[in-house]
C-alpha cells in the first residue's frame, strides 16, 4: 500500500514533464507498435501471468504501462513507502480515532492543490471523481479502498470498502469531505467499520 504518511501523501515536485494529463485521459487513443528487447526471463514471468489472468501478454503489458504513466511515476517522485495491509491497518489501530479525524480534515484540503498540480487536473468535480475512482480507488494503484461509483439524477454515490478497520473510515470520511469543501463540492458520507458511503451533488 502507497503511504507517504498520514499527514500529507503526496508532496508539490515540480519538473515531471506532464503535458495536459485531462487530455490524455479524455480524448480518443492511439495506438502505435513499438519493438524493444527484454530479458528471457522477465518475458516468462509475462507469459506466465497472462496466461494465470487469462489474458494476452499484449493486454498485460498495456495494463502495467498505464498503471506507470498515471500513478508510479508519481509516487516514484514523492516519499512513498509500500507496507503490507496488515501492518498499516496495525499502524492505524494504535491511534485515537479523534486524531485520524484531525488529521484526515487537514490532509484533504492541503492535499487537493498538490495533487491537481501534479497530475495536470482541473480544480474541477471530474477530477475529484477520476481521483476517487482510479487514483485513491483504483485496485491495484494507491489501494486505499476499493470504489464502486453509482450516478443518479443529480448526484453520484461513491461505495469506498477496504479491510483496514473503523479508524480508516474515519479518516478518508474526513479526508474526502475537506477535499471536496476546497473545491466548493457539497458531500455527505456514512461510515461503516469497513467502508465509507460518499454521496456528493454533480455541480451544474
Amino acid at each position: 500500500m502507497y503511504s507517504g504518511g498520514l499527514g500529507t501523501l503526496f508532496e508539490e515536485r515540480r519538473g515531471f514533464g506532464l503535458k495536459g494529463l485531462r487530455g490524455q485521459l479524455t480524448k480518443r487513443q492511439k495506438t502505435i507498435t513499438r519493438t524493444f528487447r527484454i530479458r528471457a526471463e522477465w518475458d516468462y514471468i509475462l507469459q506466465e501471468e497472462a496466461e494465470r489472468q487469462g489474458i494476452s501478454v499484449n493486454v498485460l503489458v498495456n495494463l502495467i504501462l498505464r498503471k506507470y504513466a498515471l500513478f508510479d511515476r508519481w509516487a516514484r517522485g514523492y516519499n512513498a513507502i509500500s507496507l503490507t495491509q496488515r501492518s498499516f491497518r496495525e499502524l492505524i489501530d494504535s491511534i485515537p480515532v479523534e486524531k485520524l479525524a484531525l488529521v484526515g480534515e487537514k490532509s484533504g484540503s492541503s492535499d487537493v492543490q498538490n495533487i491537481l498540480d501534479l497530475t495536470g487536473l482541473p480544480r474541477n468535480y471530474d477530477s475529484f471523481a477520476y481521483l476517487v475512482s482510479e487514483h485513491f480507488g483504483g485496485s491495484d494503484w494507491a489501494m486505499w479502498f476499493n470504489c464502486y461509483r453509482h450516478s443518479h439524477e443529480n448526484n453520484d454515490v461513491f461505495h469506498l470498502q477496504h479491510n483496514l478497520g473503523s479508524g480508516w473510515s474515519t479518516y478518508l470520511q474526513k479526508y474526502l469531505l475537506s477535499f471536496l469543501k476546497s473545491l466548493k463540492i457539497d458531500g455527505e458520507a456514512k461510515i461503516y467499520d469497513y467502508a465509507v458511503n460518499l454521496k456528493v451533488s454533480r455541480p451544474r
